[in-house]
């Protein structure tokens, strides 16, 4: 029975982790995680069970087991990474990447979360452990209950903080190889006479220090490691609050700032900094998020929104032929946002998260400083097209209820006004249509004297623009945040879209894209046509002296260029009041930052490309530290031991102390001897198992223990001398042939602690 139990105990156990390591589907969003983590969980112990077979040494297991991850790891990376299979900066640079977005992903992402490569990386990590540390625990050290305990953490942390798909399933799967598991392995264990943490024998427990070890070092990676970690406190490792656990939230993203403040920031600052370059066949607006809400929090600011499931995708198609090619080279550009011409269809970065509802771009990275893709996009209706009858009644028609929530805004005495202007400049240009109200617009703004000045503070709220309509002062900021909000209270959907302009074109057709061109525009929806943004109204950067933010809409035609003109530094209007509506806070200091919107999906933070290093740096040297507390204090505990026995002022003790040394060495090696035998009947039998060189020293030093404990003649300092020349010998004797690695494990094995 034992022995066909010892059979079936490793299929149970691997059966317990392949379960543990499919509960992931409550965590994920799709199923292409199953297959990675399967082989995760099933090829630890395939390997366990190799070397155990072939009688290998321990460090030949560890070696596997490592080679092993590491060949699955790069087999799940791209072939493009590695140089006929063997792994290039490439592969550690794409390595990064996924562990990064994958910790990202793991701190951040609301459950279920994307199955990114990074989060499948991660998972697979997690899951290898996992089944590595559960096989070893079960066949290495004979362990029953502690060999599902790996298993058992895994699962009750995706229970957790999963969601409820597949509960029942997944839990009665658990139950069932958890318990024949413990059936098989008790069973194969019967005849063994050490347990780990488990034991058929009570009263032995020489492996509860080990446990009680295991035991204060989760306690020490608890309190010590976890405060550590990047987020912390009070940013938990996986924020699932309010996040799908009704199987509504889905993905979200929610910004915690307006990016405006940023976009002044870039244009105020003296140096303009090359963020990034582009190679492309033409100039285009390079975009960097869609802000589509404007809401009345603050006074009145554009955010961007996108909420409920469905609303985040995962990846985009590597390539789309025809369209509109681009291969950015990104410099210190910082945050996670994207840069690429509107509307992107195809981009060849693994894992890219896309909002729906504007295409804007996520990398799945800490950040997109010294990214490379290629990005292929359905470029919108040029500036300057012209418009017969038919497609100008098109645009006439009624909205589609699909974009009429980018005409919503909260009503507001502010909003009142604006409207009220907005309808007083198309009355004026007796504009009919959606497409002639919002040429009237943007006609409006490139004349009546409007003058562009970046020393106005950022503000986007309903005062702000008011205030801006008023005193006619304001760069790229003022223009689209007034454009998109008139256009709203006209009816035409709207929102204001952030990123840079073309920048500088070299003789080899890259464009150079530098702090400066920073830019926001507004993009309006005209049936027909779709989203375009035609109707720039910030006056061009072109002039005797370029302007920072200024406009540089490829092919535009029909309206005369507005040199910007200077602006003392006390034309600047002041910031609105405290008594007047809020709205985002004024720029305090010029800073390289990108637009702070964030997006609670994978919010950035500062630490985070060093995220999942500097846990596993933690890790390891805690880890460190345990194992060198361990060795100095059971070495130190075992040296003092034996100075005790060896110095005793009775020379008796001292022969006993010599004796007792002698049990503890035998015990170490695997040669405990029968307590009922004699001291003489144990140097009899023990050589049998220990070798003849141990016969001699063995024989002596029970000789003169069984005269000092038994016989009648008194016992000198030469006896004692002689009992621990013996006890030298006779650890020479032990330690003969045998690996370095295997004396060591003696030397700090716990096991004598507990003998009696």
């Amino acid at each position: 029975m034992a022995r066909r139990a010892r059979f079936l105990a490793p299929f149970a156990l691997a059966a317990l982790s392949a379960v543990a390591a499919l509960s992931l589907a409550r965590v994920v969003d799709s199923g292409r995680f199953a297959l990675p983590v399967l082989g995760a969980a099933l090829l630890p112990h395939a390997l366990g069970a190799l070397v155990r077979r072939r009688h290998w040494p321990v460090w030949v297991g560890v070696l596997l087991a490592v080679v092993g991850v590491a060949v699955f790891v790069l087999l799940a990376l791209e072939p493009s990474t590695t140089t006929l299979g063997v792994p290039s900066g490439d592969t550690w640079r794409a390595l990064d990447r996924q562990l990064t977005g994958g910790w990202h992903l793991l701190r951040t992402a609301p459950a279920p979360a994307p199955a990114t490569d990074g989060a499948i990386l991660l998972a697979v990590l997690a899951v290898w452990c996992m089944a590595a540390i559960a096989d070893w625990l079960a066949f290495g050290r004979q362990a029953t209950l502690a060999a599902i305990s790996p298993a058992l953490v895994f699962f009750v942390w995706t229970s957790t903080l999963g969601t409820s798909e597949w509960r029942v399933l997944l839990t009665v799967g658990f139950c069932v190889a958890a318990g024949a598991f413990l059936l098989a392995q008790n069973l194969a264990v019967l005849d063994r006479r050490r347990h780990w943490l488990v034991s058929q024998h009570p009263a032995r427990t020489r492996w509860l220090a080990p446990a009680a070890l295991l035991g204060g070092a989760a306690v020490l990676v608890a309190l010590v490691a976890a405060p550590a970690i990047p987020g912390a406190g009070s940013d938990p490792l996986l924020d699932v609050a309010n996040a799908g656990r009704d199987g509504s939230a889905g993905h979200s993203y929610r910004p915690s700032l307006a990016p405006f403040v940023d976009i002044g920031a870039k244009l105020g600052d003296v140096n303009d900094e090359q963020l990034f370059t582009v190679r492309a066949s033409q100039p285009e607006y390079w975009r960097i998020a869609a802000l589509d809400q404007y809401t009345g929090a603050g006074g009145g600011q554009w955010t961007l929104s996108a909420q409920g499931d469905g609303s985040v995708q995962v990846g985009l198609p590597s390539d789309a032929p025809g369209g509109f090619e681009q291969q950015f080279d990104i410099g210190p550009l910082g945050e996670r946002w994207l840069p690429a011409a509107y509307q992107p269809i195809a981009i060849n970065l693994d894992d890219t998260l896309v909002v729906r509802s504007s295409h804007t771009l996520v990398a799945d990275a800490g950040d997109v400083s010294r990214l490379r893709y290629k990005v292929v996009s359905d470029l919108p209706v040029a500036a300057g097209t012209q418009f017969d009858a038919q497609q100008l009644a098109t645009m006439s028609q009624p909205v589609p209820a699909a974009v009429r929530p980018y005409t919503r805004l909260t009503r507001t005495p502010d909003i009142d006004q604006i409207q009220q202007r907005a309808e007083q400049i198309v009355n004026d240009a007796q504009a009919t249509n959606p497409y002639t109200k919002a040429k009237a617009l943007r006609d409006y703004f490139r004349g009546s004297g409007f003058v562009y000045d970046t020393s106005v503070d950022s503000f986007d709220n309903g005062s702000a623009i008011l205030q801006f309509l008023n005193d006619k002062h304001g760069f790229c900021v003022q223009f689209a945040s007034a454009y998109a909000v008139m256009a709203r209270t006209l009816g035409i959907p709207a929102r204001v879209a952030v990123g840079f302009t073309p920048g500088e074109r070299d003789a080899n057709g890259t464009f150079h894209v530098s702090s400066h061109d920073a830019h926001a525009w507004p993009e309006i929806y005209l049936n027909g046509l779709g989203w375009t943004h035609m109707f720039d109204p910030t006056p061009p950067r072109r002039g005797v002296a370029p302007a920072p933010g200024g406009s540089d809409l490829p092919n535009e035609t029909g309206v005369a260029p507005v040199t910007p003109a200077p602006t003392p530094a006390t034309a600047a209007p002041a910031p609105p009041s405290p008594g007047s509506a809020g709205g985002t806070a004024p720029t305090a200091a010029p800073t390289p930052a990108t637009p702070t919107v964030a997006p609670t999906v994978t919010a950035p933070s500062s630490d985070d490309g060093l995220g999942p290093w500097l846990v596993v740096v933690l890790v390891l040297a805690l880890f460190a530290a345990l194992v060198l507390a361990y060795v100095g204090a059971v070495l130190t505990a075992k040296h003092r031991r034996r100075a005790r026995r060896r110095d005793a002022d009775d020379p008796a003790v001292a022969v006993a102390g010599a004796w007792d040394e002698a049990l503890d060495r035998l015990q170490e090696a695997s040669l405990a001897p029968d307590p009922a035998q004699t001291p003489i009947e144990v140097a009899r039998t023990v050589p049998g198992a220990a070798g003849a060189p141990a016969a001699r020293p063995l024989h002596d030093l029970a000789r003169v223990y069984s005269a000092a404990r038994y016989g009648d003649a008194a016992t000198g300092p030469d006896d004692a001398h002689e009992a621990w020349t013996s006890l030298d010998d006779l650890e020479r004797a032990l330690d003969d042939g045998v690996p370095w690695a295997r004396r060591w494990r003696r030397r700090l094995g716990l096991s004598t602690f507990t003998r009696r």
